[in-house]
């Protein structure tokens, strides 16, 4: 996990914590498969207020990477830089994920 970053035009995250237990893994892992395609939104902010990725690492893939964006009605926008597509979760589904990285 980490928190995106974009100082005098260099854009990055910086990595703070990782994500080990398994039942968390899982539980992301659920959580991603139930989010929803929209479309590219106009009103979001630069930086995303977090970052996470969930990395198989004897196998040296990153399997799932997300930038986060907390809406004002508790629900979230996510954006796969890899596969250049925004996603929703619903509240209930932001709630969730914010358990998991809050750990």
């Amino acid at each position: 996990m980490g928190t995106p970053f974009n100082e005098n035009g260099i854009e990055g995250v910086k990595i703070h914590s990782d994500i080990t237990d398994s039942a968390s893994i899982e539980a992301l892992r659920e959580i991603i498969k139930d989010e929803v395609n929209i479309e590219e939104p106009k009103d979001l902010g630069e930086v995303a207020d977090t970052f996470f990725s969930l990395n198989r690492l004897k196998e040296s893939i990153s399997e799932i990477q997300r930038y986060v964006w907390y809406q004002d009605d508790a629900s979230s926008i996510l954006y796969s830089d890899g596969a250049d597509i925004y996603t929703a979760l619903t509240m209930e589904q932001t709630n969730e994920l914010k358990r998991i990285l809050e750990q």
